[in-house]
């Protein structure tokens, strides 16, 4: 079959989202499916990072931004006082969700404009978690909403005219409140042959020791993902617990804040900062940690605690979200969101016990590898494109 995916930032971001989409339709296509995929790019038509070769590229040009400014606010933010900060965040994630809903909107209108004589051309459409878009693309071709998080009920009318509206864990729990079994389950999926336990050299270069403790965090350096209070959590334990090493990997709005707040435990080699990495490239910076660290003020279910899971890291994550039924099977603990002191506490108490993490380590492995694969999304992915779309094979 010939499936056109709509996803705004696949060619610009390497978000949860974006790694979902992205590896769930290399895997479709490896089932022989075609793969046309549209997504923005630069005024060019350019894109930031390599596409699957697998995909037929449609590249929507012009000049995105889905968070416009939020790296100043984020830099105003270290000048306030401590007491102003929580009241300054809750300002601006709520631009920030603003500016996601204009560049919606902006690459909905795109969209219809550059199908308007095309949609016949695809036996389904794929869309990532933009309602208006689907609905949209409903009213011309077989529909799939693929929602990466809860939307509001009073999106309900809307929803109820897409053929199927997807979620999973959390994101499907909210959702089905209001859809019912209208909402269908699309599981998340690991590459488990990717992502194991095994050696690695990243330690080493950094200058840190096996006797170190290091904590890690993988992803988005942004609002939503709680880096600022990893940031200010680490800053506090390191002033008593000398061995630990905060090892931060990815980019975002975020990192001029998360600079200034640990600048002295950078500048003494305590915290290493990478740049964003490929897939292929994530296992080795996963085998260097102790301990994932997932602080996030919203989840539906973290890949990236996934994929540490995979390599036999455990973790520490908000109480939000998929992370809760994560931390049931044993293979983390969690803290109060949102709360920096709950954090603290959690950390100071979880490495101090690195045979107990090493335990919860290998339970975590055992469970993802036997719940997680992205052959079996791909396979149910096809089963709702033929059971509830109707596309025929």
């Amino acid at each position: 079959m010939n499936v056109l995916v709509l996803h705004s930032e696949l060619g610009v971001l390497w978000g949860g989202g974006e790694t979902f989409t992205t590896n769930l339709f290399v895997a479709f296509a490896r089932r022989g499916h075609r793969v046309t995929a549209a997504f923005v790019a630069d005024r060019a038509g350019a894109y930031p990072r390599a596409i699957p070769s697998c995909f037929e590229p449609l590249p929507i040009p012009g000049w995105w931004s889905r968070k416009p400014g939020q790296a100043a606010l984020s830099a105003v933010g270290t000048r306030l006082p401590a007491s102003l900060e929580p009241a300054w965040s809750r300002f601006q994630e709520a631009l920030c969700w603003r500016a996601v809903r204009w560049h919606n909107r902006r690459f909905e209108r795109r969209v219809a404009l550059t199908f308007d004589r095309r949609w016949q051309d695809y036996q389904a459409v794929y869309v990532n978690g933009n309602v208006g878009l689907a609905y949209h693309a409903a009213s011309k071709r077989p529909t799939l909403l693929m929602l990466p998080g809860p939307v509001g009920d009073d999106q309900a009318p809307l929803l109820r005219k897409i053929h199927a509206v997807c979620a999973h864990d959390d994101g499907l729990r909210s959702i089905r409140a209001f859809l019912g079994d209208a909402a269908i389950e699309l599981p998340l999926g690991l590459d488990s042959e990717l992502f194991q336990p095994g050696p690695s050299t990243v330690r080493a270069e950094l200058g840190w020791t096996d006797g170190d403790v290091v904590i890690g965090f993988v992803g988005r350096l942004a609002l939503i993902k709680g880096v600022d209070l990893l940031a200010a959590a680490f800053a506090e334990l390191s002033r008593t617990r000398r061995q630990v090493r905060l090892l931060i990997v990815g980019s975002g709005e975020e990192e001029q804040r998360v600079r200034t707040v640990l600048s002295s435990a950078i500048g003494r080699g305590a915290v290493h900062l990478q740049p964003s990495v490929s897939q292929a490239e994530l296992p080795r910076w996963y085998r260097a940690m102790d301990l994932m660290v997932m602080p996030s003020r919203y989840e539906t279910m973290s890949n990236a605690v996934l994929e540490a899971m995979a390599c036999g890291v455990p973790f520490v994550a908000s109480a939000v979200g998929g992370s809760r039924n994560l931390a049931a099977t044993g293979a983390g603990w969690t803290f109060e969101p949102e709360k920096v002191s709950s954090l603290t506490d959690s950390l100071r108490s979880v490495v101090a016990d690195r045979g107990e993490m090493r335990r919860r380590g290998k339970l975590g492995r055992r469970y993802v590898t036997h719940t997680y694969s992205w052959t079996a999304s791909a396979e149910w992915l096809e089963q709702i494109i033929t059971t509830r779309l109707g596309v025929q094979v």
